[in-house]
């Protein structure tokens, strides 16, 4: 009785060209097929560095540090014009 290897070395081919993929797209080589696209409803909370391409909606608020993007300082220097602006900050605790 003879075994047909045909099928068995096609797919065994098949996965070892899906896995070298998957590899040379999480090196950057090669490009995904689609971009992925994020749709959240609920809160997310995003540590790091993020970057937009494009226009981002939100609802509710956003809670902006102002004292930690501009250290304790009111005024802000353009670094383009080195014109100083003043930005109200208000604290809620005091």
């Amino acid at each position: 009785m003879e075994i047909n290897l045909g099928p068995i070395k096609t797919i065994l081919i098949l996965i070892a060209v899906g896995v070298w993929i998957l590899v040379f797209q999480n090196a950057g080589i090669v490009p995904p097929i689609r971009t992925p696209r994020v749709v959240v409803d609920s809160l997310v909370k995003v540590k790091g560095h993020v970057e937009v391409d494009n226009t981002v909606f939100v609802k509710g608020t956003v809670n902006t540090n102002i004292e930690s993007i501009n250290g304790y300082s009111k005024f802000y220097k353009d670094p383009r014009t080195g014109e100083y602006y003043v930005i109200p900050m208000t604290d809620a605790y005091k």
